[in-house]
């Protein structure tokens, strides 16, 4: 009797303890999510003073410097195989600096909203590469739950463009080319996040991605107006750096190591929502009605395609690398 109660109460301590390290990692993936859907709403504002892509210089420089701190005091090196050093070029160009040029000028062009909306189609675009590189097989239905998303991307389109400003569409463009880089940024890095931890892989992509990244960066930071800056564009900048780039990706990797991936990524749909919540909130405004319908769709099709994808063999989830936009 004593060695069943003993035996009892020691799986209820058991269950107690991961029904604990679960609710964590809840709390601390919703903080992330959170952090990273209001980052385009801040960038946004932020961007009204600065030149968009001095502000990702600034930010992406700063954040290579801190993440290099991160992992020589964890890691003690920087040290990578010879044979990765290809997939960290094209990572840094393509998740990085290509990304960024595409995002800033989104966020620049159309309205934060769109932004959030498109950018929510990152995990097709990976699912669909990784398809094709033949890493993961696919359920038939992921080919329908393309479909719906192309229907859904379309109205939010539609929807943002109905001034027919030019300027809008390209900053639509750019938000879609955003969502695509990010996707094959984050199956390119799957290989590597088999042998490095996800801040080693994170810190070597901006360390080459960054000085691309200056190419632009550093003529358009030359140019920069600093004399009529407002309280908000610094914000804008810190915010983007120690909230969205460090503090949400460190939360992320903790999230990710106490609860697994799975648990993590289920609360990705949150963040579309809860963007287009702070886009209302800190810049009035308001959904076309045609991109809230194709906001729903993009959701439901992209839950869809995630379920009927599955890796070929057992590998690390790329989206625990985090978030860099």
């Amino acid at each position: 009797m004593r060695r069943s109660s003993g035996g009892i109460a020691y799986a209820r301590y058991v269950a107690k303890r991961k029904r604990s390290v679960v609710d964590l990692a809840f709390l601390l993936t919703l903080t992330a999510v959170a952090l990273w859907a209001l980052n385009i709403p801040i960038v946004k504002l932020a961007v009204v003073g600065w030149n968009p892509m001095a502000f990702s210089f600034v930010r992406f420089a700063a954040g290579a410097v801190i993440y290099l701190i991160i992992v020589l005091v964890r890691e003690g090196s920087l040290r990578v195989q010879r044979r990765d050093i290809p997939l960290f070029l094209i990572g840094g160009t393509v998740g990085i600096a290509l990304n960024q040029y595409s995002f800033m000028y989104a966020v620049e062009q159309t309205t934060a909203s769109t932004v959030t909306l498109l950018f929510a189609t990152t995990p097709l675009w990976a699912a669909l590469l990784a398809r094709l590189l033949g890493w993961e097989f696919v359920k038939p239905w992921f080919w329908g739950a393309i479909g719906i998303c192309t229907l859904g991307v379309l109205l939010v389109l539609i929807g943002s463009g109905a001034t027919l400003s030019f300027s809008s569409l390209l900053g639509d463009v750019y938000a879609l080319g955003a969502a695509i880089t990010w996707g094959t940024y984050s199956v390119l890095i799957r290989p590597l996040l088999q042998r490095y931890s996800a801040t080693h892989v994170s810190a070597i992509m901006m360390l080459v991605g960054t000085p691309l990244i200056a190419i632009l960066g550093v003529p358009q930071l030359l140019d920069q107006d600093f004399s009529d800056f407002v309280p908000g564009a610094w914000f804008g900048l810190g915010y983007a750096l120690v909230a969205s780039l460090i503090v949400a990706n460190l939360l992320w990797f903790i999230a990710i190591h106490k609860a697994g991936t799975a648990r993590a990524v289920a609360l990705m749909p949150l963040q579309p929502f809860l963007g287009v919540v702070f886009s209302a909130l800190l810049l009035g405004e308001r959904l076309d009605w045609k991109q809230l319908v194709g906001g729903i769709i993009i959701i439901v099709g992209i839950t869809i395609a995630v379920r009927s994808v599955h890796p070929v063999e057992p590998a690390r989830d790329p989206l625990a690398a985090g978030q860099l936009e």
